[in-house]
């Protein structure tokens, strides 16, 4: 199906709408866009972070392994995803790892800088 396939939730078509409205489409410097699964979001330090995994892997990539991107606020006040830095990266992961969150692997590799 496409990705204008539009319904009630509850239609019964057997698309899994719950599934599409975790789906987050980031485009890259070249124009490439890639399609994430938004897995959570967690405030730390009084920011807000979004842990998403894509919903194909790249190549060499292992699957399921989650990328934090940084919530902010552009100009013209819309909520916009950056890359985090190596500190708040390590945050990220200390505190995942303090909650026993051990089904999602992270990798420090940034995908959307190719």
């Amino acid at each position: 199906m496409s990705d204008e396939h539009k319904h009630d939730h509850e239609c019964g078509c057997g698309y899994d709408h719950e599934e599409e409205d975790n789906i987050i489409v980031l485009e890259d410097e070249a124009g490439v866009e890639h399609r994430y699964y938004l897995e959570r979001i967690l405030e730390l330090d009084e920011k807000r972070y979004a842990i998403m995994t894509p919903e194909v892997p790249e190549e060499g990539e292992e699957e399921g392994v989650s990328y934090p991107f940084r919530i902010d606020t552009d100009d013209e006040g819309n909520e916009v995803l950056v890359d985090v830095d190596d500190e708040e990266f390590d945050k990220i992961q200390e505190f995942l790892e303090n909650e026993e969150f051990d089904d999602v692997d992270f990798d420090e590799e940034d995908e959307t800088e190719e």
